[in-house]
């Protein structure tokens, strides 16, 4: 399958999924069966690890070795990004906000850039 190399594919990818997040935080009953302790916190640091990876592409494709300033960008903004998906969910009826998730959205950022740097 091809996958093109432009970073512009990767930002409107990154941009589709901040609006699927938004959208799922925005319904008030996410039906999901319970497996295992923390699983939620698990799932944040998945979403918005793709996000991260999403990120790590969408400023140089191409680059192999992501620098440091730009993996602390990446978690920058994945992290206010989860910020911001919180107070969101504020106002919906059903939902809470919690700074547990918040941590785990920024990991998952974290991990992803470290991902891409490893690599």
């Amino acid at each position: 399958m091809y996958i093109p190399k432009d970073h512009r594919f990767y930002r409107f990818l990154a941009l589709l999924w901040m609006a699927l997040i938004f959208w799922l935080s925005s319904k008030s009953n996410l039906p999901a069966p319970t497996l295992f302790w923390g699983q939620d916190k698990l799932a944040h640091a998945l979403v918005f690890g793709i996000l991260g990876l999403l990120f790590c592409r969408s400023f140089n494709p191409r680059e192999e070795n992501l620098p440091w300033n730009r993996i602390l960008l990446i978690t920058v903004l994945v992290g206010a990004f989860g910020c911001f998906d919180e107070i969101h969910q504020l106002f919906v009826p059903g939902r809470e906000a919690s700074i547990w998730d918040v941590a785990a959205d920024t990991f998952g950022g974290l991990l992803a850039s470290l991902i891409i740097w490893k690599r």
